[in-house]
């Protein structure tokens, strides 16, 4: 089994609207509520914790409904937050698999995260990365926040607990859902084409 940490602690700047960027609705629901129903009903997910921060008080008081730990990050910001706690022994075992997942992708699916985490599971390596071909983005009009060699990182990765360099492995997924990580109005405009 697989805990499942969600960060949801980011100030959204690039949204410009007045709602944290995780209750900011698709489908008539919060987008952070999308990803807790897709890892809930996940047949590997059995622990979810969610990363908030001084950013997301709305956040924490939505996820009072729902059977996951709140962690408190300092907002140093993703990369600074991820890596404190995956070094924090109150929520995490030493060496222990993580998915770290966005709270940003309303599309995903307890399948699309089954998928994950089977692949995983079969590559024996620590780390992976799930990606998304360019030409998805391109193909649904959606501006990718980094590309690399033809792929965009999803927002979705697999880690292990610890604070050690880890041998990583790329999953290319053509499951667009994981393309519409929401971080600007556009994405949020185009991501109605998924409805």
């Amino acid at each position: 089994m697989t805990t499942a940490l969600v960060m949801a602690g980011g100030r959204g700047t690039r949204m410009d609207l007045d709602e944290e960027k995780p209750l900011i609705k698709v489908n008539d629901k919060p987008m952070i509520e999308h990803v807790l129903d897709a890892l809930l009903n996940s047949r590997y997910v059995d622990k979810i914790l969610v990363a908030i921060s001084p950013n997301t008080p709305k956040t924490r008081e939505f996820l009072k409904d729902f059977p996951v730990v709140i962690v408190e990050t300092k907002a140093k910001g993703y990369i600074e937050d991820l890596a404190d706690i995956m070094q924090d022994r109150n929520y995490l075992n030493e060496d222990e698999p993580v998915m770290t997942i966005v709270s940003d992708l309303p599309f995903v699916t307890a399948d699309h995260i089954d998928d994950v985490l089977t692949e995983y599971y079969k590559r024996n390596k620590p780390a992976m990365c799930v990606s998304v071909s360019e030409e998805l983005f391109k193909e649904y009009d959606i501006i990718p926040t980094l590309v690399y060699e033809g792929l965009v990182p999803s927002g979705v990765n697999m880690l292990i607990a610890n604070s050690q360099e880890q041998e990583q492995t790329i999953y290319i997924t053509d499951n667009v859902e994981l393309a519409f990580n929401i971080n600007t109005l556009h994405d949020l405009d185009k991501s109605g084409n998924l409805s």
